[in-house]
């Protein structure tokens, strides 16, 4: 399983502001976003991303194959409106054991598949996708919150991230947890930096050296 987590920020770190606005990315930024979509097998987000983003994670910029979309939720409550379960291609959640059973079944009543897990382990989870659904390259699109899990961890090989030309002073960070302490916090490689074609946006590729598995 080879797992890269996909975002843009602005320069003082945020991927939302307190209002939940999220709308960084120029043109060339996107084109990067679906191109990465096009060569994973499954693209993954946080339930509070599919509620305050109503996203379909499929492909728009670029031709190819859409990957399956994994969200993670421990509450399912979810509108079963939403654009993720009612496009294709495959939607899959994976939950806890006390979630809503009510959603559940309306929610498997569209194809999704529902995954229930004790604790919800985001290197658990990784490994059901690679040993149950052929998943061995993922992307984690947010938000702060599923990413903060995942760095704590250690469950991730890149993160691949662009600056935007803003600041938001608060909102959302890009890992939203309880944070390490500083000496104990990872420390990444830098593989890769490029400016963006727009000139106002860097891209940024690091490469996590002490992954677990």
């Amino acid at each position: 399983m080879y797992i890269i987590i996909f975002s843009t920020i602005t320069i003082d770190g945020k991927l939302a502001s307190k209002d939940y606005y999220s709308q960084l990315s120029c043109k060339y930024d996107k084109l990067r976003q679906h191109i990465l979509r096009s060569e994973v097998d499954a693209i993954m987000v946080g339930g509070n991303t599919v509620r305050v983003d109503n996203p379909s994670l499929t492909l728009k910029y670029t031709n190819g194959k859409n990957p399956i979309r994994v969200i993670v939720s421990n509450s399912l409550n979810f509108d079963i409106s939403y654009r993720i379960f009612n496009t294709l291609p495959q939607t899959m959640i994976y939950t806890s054991t006390s979630a809503n059973v009510e959603i559940e079944n309306k929610l498997k009543e569209k194809g999704v598949i529902i995954r229930r897990l004790n604790n919800i382990n985001m290197c658990n989870i990784m490994s059901d996708l690679e040993c149950n659904f052929n998943v061995h390259k993922i992307m984690v699109e947010g938000g702060g919150k599923l990413i903060w899990s995942i760095i704590k961890e250690n469950c991730f090989n890149e993160l691949r991230v662009t600056i935007s030309p803003r600041i938001f002073g608060n909102g959302v960070s890009l890992a939203n947890g309880e944070g390490f302490l500083g000496k104990e916090s990872p420390k990444l490689k830098l593989k890769d930096v490029k400016i963006c074609e727009c000139g106002e946006e860097v891209h940024l590729i690091y490469r996590n050296h002490t992954i677990k598995k």
